[in-house]
């Protein structure tokens, strides 16, 4: 089906759907893949207010997997995080030096990276995570969106020597500002450290959206529209190149099938799980389609 919409990468107009939506708020909001760039869009977005409603406490107290995203909740994973081996990843790209966390939760890791001699800053919607946060780590963290009125206020140009934004950049309602604030708020030679989800590029989504397609029927989500945009490696490096980074180093993973989350039907659910074995050894043997993104990307 062709929708107008406005794609946020390319600035394109036409887009059409995919068999994917989200029931939410009484409405249903399609993914919308862009004719020019390909990236895909969750169309309509849902408002500013219904996005602050989304990630208040029961974001990160709520633990039932048909609602969140698992079945613990994001708090105690959160709490009882071992981050010795995120600490050895940002020394490997500085000993010292600035760090921001985009999409930092409760500062659970920057309080890590705190007491080793980094000087952190967060930024989180959630005021929750974020009041969590400054009272029990003592760590400045922003509580706005992460957007370019920040720049000079909260966020000084050429400050920071590394980034993270783990699992936060397809929440944004315009992911290619958020690149563009990155870009500038970075040290020249400075590093974004991305993680992002890429489930449609499993075979069982693209085997399943062929099904959906050809029945005339589609895959509905009845969970809150948390993922508002979908990315590829191909995405991804057109956004990054597009915001001015000067170079993007991409690798690809797969989850193993033990750590997947099933929300289907019996036939639904095995049949996911049957494919991510598929998927996983795929990868493991030539590094192709992935679930996982893993980026990072030099200013």
């Amino acid at each position: 089906m062709k929708v107008n919409f406005e794609c946020n990468l390319c600035g394109g107009k036409n887009g059409h759907t995919i068999p994917f939506r989200y029931a939410f708020k009484e409405r249903f909001l399609w993914g919308v893949k862009c004719d020019q760039c390909e990236l895909v869009s969750i169309w309509p977005r849902p408002s500013d207010q219904e996005i602050d409603e989304m990630y208040a406490e029961d974001y990160f107290a709520g633990s039932d997997k048909q609602t969140h995203h698992m079945e613990v909740s994001y708090l105690d994973i959160l709490s009882s995080g071992d981050y010795k081996d995120g600490l050895k990843v940002i020394q490997k790209y500085c000993k010292t030096g600035n760090i921001l966390d985009v999409g930092c939760a409760t500062g659970n890791f920057l309080y890590v990276l705190k007491q080793n001699g980094y000087q952190v800053k967060g930024i989180e919607l959630s005021s929750f995570a974020a009041e969590y946060g400054q009272k029990n780590f003592g760590i400045e963290i922003v509580n706005k969106p992460y957007a370019m009125n920040l720049l000079n206020a909260a966020l000084p140009e050429n400050h920071f020597d590394v980034i993270l934004m783990g699992d936060v950049l397809e929440h944004f309602t315009d992911p290619t500002d958020a690149m563009r604030l990155t870009h500038k708020i970075l040290k020249p030679g400075g590093v974004a450290l991305i993680q992002l989800p890429g489930t449609l590029n499993l075979i069982s989504s693209k085997i399943a959206f062929g099904i959906y397609k050809l029945i005339g029927s589609q895959k509905t989500m009845y969970i809150p529209p948390y993922h508002l945009t979908e990315f590829n490696a191909k995405t991804a490096t057109k956004m990054f190149a597009h915001c001015g980074f000067s170079k993007t180093i991409i690798t690809e993973e797969v989850k193993p099938p033990s750590t997947i989350t099933l929300r289907g039907n019996f036939f639904e659910n095995a049949f996911k799980v049957v494919f991510q074995f598929i998927n996983y050894y795929l990868n493991k043997w030539f590094k192709v389609a992935g679930d996982r993104i893993i980026i990072e990307t030099y200013k």
